[in-house]
């Protein structure tokens, strides 16, 4: 978490204590999302679970929605591995191998932040702007790389050229976000299970990379 959190209640940048109790109460949060739904989630149920007073609660935060907003802060969809995979040459031979690398790393990622990224996309989908911001601002340095490499292809006439290299790149991320959301628990009946969903967004992707084999 970051050295300069501040407190919602008061505005005032917090000291050591009180941002071991901030942090206590967005792990409560995490915690209680895991079988809950956002709106089924109260302020006396967080204070509750981390063992102090709704009292205590809004010195911190307006509302459990703003506890989201704050984890979502020290959250991540992007690593240096991941950017490596995307930065690669996907115009030389046998690039279409990174697409599987890219898959299983981000979904990776993805998973270990599950919980609050289920209720932000759900928030986000809703029509809550505040949500919306946070989604794209996380997906935003990806989107930005991925878009670029569907440039290269395009001027190396891999893929056509009258597609928008953003809406590309954006198609890519909610079909890997999805697939991270659901993939876990899908089964193996009829080749649907996570590996076999996995392959078929990895040739996905590979296609629209301009990546051969």
């Amino acid at each position: 978490m970051a050295s300069d959190a501040v407190s919602e209640g008061t505005g005032r940048k917090l000291g050591a204590k009180g941002q071991r109790t901030r942090q206590q109460l967005i792990d409560a949060t995490v915690a209680l999302l895991e079988t809950h739904g956002l709106r089924d989630v109260s302020v006396v149920d967080v204070a509750r679970a981390a063992n102090t007073s709704p009292a205590t609660f809004y010195v911190y935060f307006k509302g459990v929605p703003e506890v989201v907003l704050a984890a979502l802060e020290s959250a991540t969809q992007t690593s240096p591995e991941l950017e490596a995979i995307v930065a690669s040459d996907w115009l030389a031979a046998g690039a279409a191998a990174n697409a599987r690398a890219f898959v299983d790393c981000y979904t990776d990622i993805w998973n270990r932040n599950r919980t609050i990224f289920v209720v932000r996309n759900l928030a986000a989908e809703e029509g809550d702007a505040r949500f919306y911001e946070a989604r794209m601002t996380l997906a935003r340095p990806i989107l930005i790389a991925i878009s670029e490499q569907v440039e290269r292809a395009q001027a190396a006439g891999r893929i056509p050229a009258d597609l928008s290299p953003r809406s590309c790149a954006g198609t890519m991320l909610m079909m890997l976000e999805r697939l991270s959301a659901i993939g876990p628990m899908s089964r193996d009946d009829d080749g649907v299970g996570y590996a076999d969903l996995k392959a078929a967004a990895a040739y996905s992707i590979s296609t629209m990379l301009g990546a051969r084999g």
